[in-house]
């Protein structure tokens, strides 16, 4: 099956759209654009998933996430940072209480 060729107008328009699309991810944590990653963690216990991803300059970015419903759903989301042993929370995305 031959393929067809992808005009330049139409490759523009492709690529306006993932510049669209990528500038609009990056804003939505943008406490995290363009940090340096050090380490990932993650785990599972009783129906939860947790992600962490930890930044260089000591901060992290914790996803928390309920697997018992019908699809993987985000319950948590949080940007914070340990000052002196205690969790300090920068930001909460993203909570959804239990029904």
């Amino acid at each position: 099956m031959k393929s067809k060729r992808i005009s330049k107008a139409e490759r523009k328009k492709m690529d306006r759209w993932h510049k669209k699309r990528k500038d609009k991810l990056r804003n939505k944590f943008p406490e995290i654009h363009g940090k340096l990653l050090d380490y990932l963690t993650h785990s599972y216990a009783n129906g939860w998933l947790y992600v962490t991803l930890y930044f260089t300059d000591g901060t992290d970015f914790s996803l928390d996430f309920s697997v018992n419903e019908p699809a993987v759903v985000p319950k948590l989301i949080e940007y914070g940072k340990y000052v002196d042993g205690e969790y300090k929370n920068i930001r909460t995305y993203n909570h959804k209480e239990e029904d």
